[in-house]
């Protein structure tokens, strides 16, 4: 490549490289042409019948084709076996994900449900209001397909339940 043909990052654009190749091929074909002349016009120098253009080569072009027909079915199996363990994985992941949000969502209502059955007369505290709040919007989250939404909305739940639950510790006398 010469050093003006690059781009502004150093890169060839492609337009060069297509530039470069088909150049390449031209110059190739070319060649080819040039051998196969002289090797026609040695030939008929000596007097001898011209070579054919091009040499007589006998390939089993049905039993390529097979094989190449095989190799890009396995390919094409290999790719879509690999992305469907690719999904499948990822899906698991999403649901092991929302299983574990949901098992602590779970925990927070049952120690809410303990704590209620314990202090039936439930002695009122500042936080209960924010407790509510977050109660709900993890209901809501919960009910949604938004993961990302469900996790901040548990996160936020189980801090104001360790807000209003040291908020209720009752005070130790001695």
């Amino acid at each position: 490549m010469l050093p003006h043909a690059r781009d502004d990052a150093g890169t060839a654009s492609v337009e060069t490289l297509l530039l470069t190749v088909s150049g390449l091929t031209f110059g190739a074909v070319l060649c080819f042409l040039a051998i196969r002349g002289k090797a026609k016009f040695d030939a008929f120098v000596a007097g001898r019948p011209a070579p054919p253009f091009l040499p007589e080569v006998t390939i089993p072009w049905g039993t390529i084709g097979i094989a190449a027909g095989a190799i890009a079915c396995g390919a094409m199996i290999t790719v879509f076996v690999l992305a469907s363990r690719a999904v499948s994985r990822e899906c698991q992941a999403e649901r092991c994900s929302r299983a574990v949000l949901e098992a602590r969502h779970a925990r927070v209502l049952e120690d809410l449900g303990a704590h209620i059955v314990e202090d039936p007369a439930g002695r009122r505290s500042l936080g209960e209001l924010e407790l509510l709040e977050a109660l709900t919007e993890a209901q809501d989250a919960r009910i949604g397909d938004d993961d990302h939404y469900y996790r901040a909305a548990v996160r936020t739940l189980e801090a104001q339940w360790k807000a209003t639950a040291a908020d209720r510790t009752p005070a130790h006398t001695a």
